[in-house]
């Protein structure tokens, strides 16, 4: 199959997704508290040295920014783990509540935190080359993120349904991304354009408010509501993502089809 067919099919997985998502709406309300979780993490780290005045602190400004990496990387992690395990408890079937998805979550928190100290240390890493060099720089480090993100597509799902750790991670990742290259990239690419197409309208809403004028009621409600939208096109999105994944996963690792895609497009041979 040519890329271009492999784009295309990537395009209809995401569209199986959105179906899984519109049965299954309860899904986002995993992005939505790893998101709260994220923000309140962050507001206390950064909050707290702004109100010790430690700012100016060289060390301290450097450690902060390495927890808000290690933090929200795990805090992401973490809520992709429970919504992974959420969503192949949906594919076959079953009814899983939050408790019990964050429970199966925390049964792996060894190698999440492990994947995100790496996650992070490679993310400050690129970060660096990308801000203390030129275009050459810049380019060069978008395209390391890029490989990057490719090469660890499955390392979520497969520390919660492979118990995998550290060592091999990454390594079964890479693999079941060689086997699945087409419809990884093409699902990404298909989210990618439902995602801007949901948060467009919230987009919109923002815009149609700040041409309003610099004040009033109608300003504020018009930034509200379109916030509002914008953050729940970004979550559809976002889960939207995770559902595509575990639909490779489960295809390509178990060789069985989710009863909301169609075998054809989850093959890659």
């Amino acid at each position: 199959m040519s890329l271009r067919g492999r784009l295309g099919t990537g395009f209809r997985l995401a569209g199986q997704s959105a179906s899984v998502l519109r049965d299954n709406p309860g899904l986002v309300v995993y992005p939505l508290l790893g998101g709260v979780a994220m923000a309140a993490f962050v507001a206390t780290a950064v909050g707290g040295v702004v109100a010790t005045e430690t700012m100016d602190s060289l060390p301290v400004a450097v450690g902060t920014l390495a927890a808000v990496y290690v933090g929200t990387s795990f805090l992401a992690s973490f809520s992709i783990a429970a919504l992974s395990w959420a969503v192949r408890e949906t594919f076959a079937g079953r009814d899983p509540s939050v408790a019990a998805a964050f429970r199966a979550a925390a049964g792996h928190l060894p190698a999440l935190l492990g994947w995100a100290l790496l996650s992070a240390l490679v993310g400050l890493l690129l970060r660096t080359l990308e801000e203390s060099s030129d275009i050459v720089g810049t380019i060069v480090s978008a395209l390391l993120s890029l490989g990057w993100a490719a090469l660890t597509y499955f390392v979520v799902p497969v520390i919660v349904f492979e118990d995998a750790g550290p060592a091999t991670m990454i390594q079964e990742s890479a693999r079941l991304v060689r086997e699945t290259w087409g419809e990884s990239l093409g699902s990404e690419f298909g989210v990618g354009i439902v995602s801007f197409l949901l948060a467009l309208p919230g987009v919109a809403i923002v815009a149609a408010a700040l041409l309003v004028g610099p004040s009033g009621e109608l300003l504020v409600a018009g930034l509200a509501v379109g916030g509002l939208v914008l953050a729940a096109g970004l979550l559809a999105g976002y889960t939207l993502g995770a559902i595509a994944k575990v639909a490779l996963y489960t295809f390509a690792r178990e060789e069985s089809t989710p009863a909301a895609f169609d075998e054809a497009l989850l093959r890659y041979d």
